[in-house]
């Protein structure tokens, strides 16, 4: 799950609105955000800063790493992807090696 859409499931749990949270942000952690840009925070268009992120984790009280653990797991899946397709890469290159050695064999021949 994304930054956006844990920030609306996390709105939603608590009965908010998007102009609920961009009023509260505004009024006790003074930080000026309006109801769109929670909106494109939502719609993953943006994201918040770490700053705002913060303050979107106390008025929804919360933590930081709420918002950002399975952002980090989604990259470690990403790392993980990216291990195996060098491997197999690897692995295609040796077969290329050993196909490339019996044709100049069967040439031979």
């Amino acid at each position: 799950m994304s930054i956006g859409e844990k920030l609306r499931k996390r709105r939603y749990d608590l009965g908010k609105t998007q102009e609920w949270v961009a009023f509260e942000l505004g009024s006790a952690m003074k930080v000026k955000v309006s109801q769109p840009t929670i909106n494109n925070w939502e719609n993953n268009k943006s994201h918040p800063s770490l700053f705002q992120l913060q303050a979107l984790a106390t008025t929804l009280r919360t933590s930081v790493s709420y918002f950002i653990s399975e952002t980090e797991t989604e990259t470690e899946k990403w790392r993980k992807l990216a291990e195996e397709y060098a491997e197999r890469c690897r692995m295609l290159e040796k077969m290329n090696v050993m196909l490339l050695k019996e044709i100049e064999q069967l040439r031979g021949e």
